[in-house]
């Protein structure tokens, strides 16, 4: 831990005049990028905050889910606003004056909201498993209201989590208008350095990515599975060979389309949180690792990361 420690504070000693990241790689990226991910990004959730507010889907506990991830991931891309303006727009610091209490607002905000749209994906994958493996108590714990409260259990725990970035005394600014290191711990704590650079997105890839994946994952196959038996339970005698190969192939590609989306999102929200520990403790084991190359790796991966929020999620619809 020593070490790690030590190579995180000699980061944080170094000045910003030692730091030069590709400057035309960075207004590529949040720039050019950023622009098309809004575009898409907006329309595509602006299109199912429309679609799921209609009074059939609204009063549905689905359609409330769905509901909530539209308005989780547009909040995302509302915040990522603030980097496509520093970085893309004017390419260097802005509100300076008030630059601790923004990081503050900009990384909470951002890990609560990438922990919930996670989890109400998980809470969709649960609501679908309930419908087929208990049909006759839908109507009971299906609904509208159990919904909401299962939102707000997960947005307290949300809260609850990612509490630690609120604290003035623990986290803001660092090297204002460069990405990925514009905020961060602050120095006066060593164990929260160590924690912060170490230790936190292990937990942020435990409980953001890998959980959610599996989860999704096994709800879905095990859909699958009671929706195969139940279909060869009541297949009729009659039936001829044709449609029941033409169900079959139906559920299988149901399956497919299930597991691509949750490889789609583990493989948008892995990267950005490998590429931290990877760094945190390249830095940790040695001093000559280029700090450039980090804040470039960090703006990619950032990059990717954005167009989970943006892709609207169109592959849950059809299972709904």
């Amino acid at each position: 831990m020593d070490a790690t420690s030590n190579g995180t504070l000699a980061l944080t000693r170094q000045s910003s005049s030692f730091l030069h990241p590709d400057a035309t790689l960075l207004l590529i990226l949040y720039r050019y990028g950023l622009a098309f991910i809004f575009f898409i990004g907006f329309s595509g959730n602006f299109a199912s905050l429309v679609t799921f507010m209609s009074p059939i889907l609204r009063v549905t506990s689905t359609g409330c889910l769905f509901f909530m991830v539209a308005i989780s991931d547009m909040l995302y891309l509302m915040i990522s606003i603030f980097e496509f303006v520093e970085v893309g727009i004017v390419q260097g610091p802005v509100f300076l004056s008030v630059y601790d209490s923004v990081c503050r607002f900009r990384w909470f905000s951002k890990g609560f909201i990438r922990f919930c749209s996670a989890w109400f994906l998980v809470l969709i994958a649960i609501d679908r498993w309930v419908r087929a493996r208990f049909p006759f108590k839908v109507n009971q714990w299906c609904t509208r209201r159990n919904a909401l409260i299962t939102v707000l259990i997960t947005s307290v725990l949300g809260v609850g989590l990612h509490g630690h970035m609120l604290s003035a005394q623990l986290f803001g600014g660092y090297f204002p208008g460069i990405p990925s290191l514009a905020c961060g711990a602050l120095n006066q704590s060593f164990f929260y350095l160590r924690f912060f650079f170490t230790q936190w997105p292990i937990i942020q890839i435990t409980f953001i990515s890998i959980i959610p994946v599996l989860l999704i994952l096994a709800s879905s196959i095990n859909i699958y599975l009671i929706i195969h038996k139940e279909k060869n339970r009541i297949q009729p005698i009659i039936t001829s060979n044709h449609a029941h190969r033409r169900q079959t192939r139906l559920q299988r590609n149901m399956l497919l389309l299930m597991i691509s989306s949750a490889i789609l999102f583990s493989s948008t929200t892995l990267p950005i949180s490998v590429c931290q520990i990877i760094n945190a403790y390249r830095i940790a084991a040695s001093f000559s690792v280029d700090i450039n190359k980090v804040i470039n790796e960090e703006a990619i991966v950032n990059l990717i990361l954005e167009f989970n929020y943006a892709m609207d999620n169109p592959k849950y619809y059809e299972i709904f």
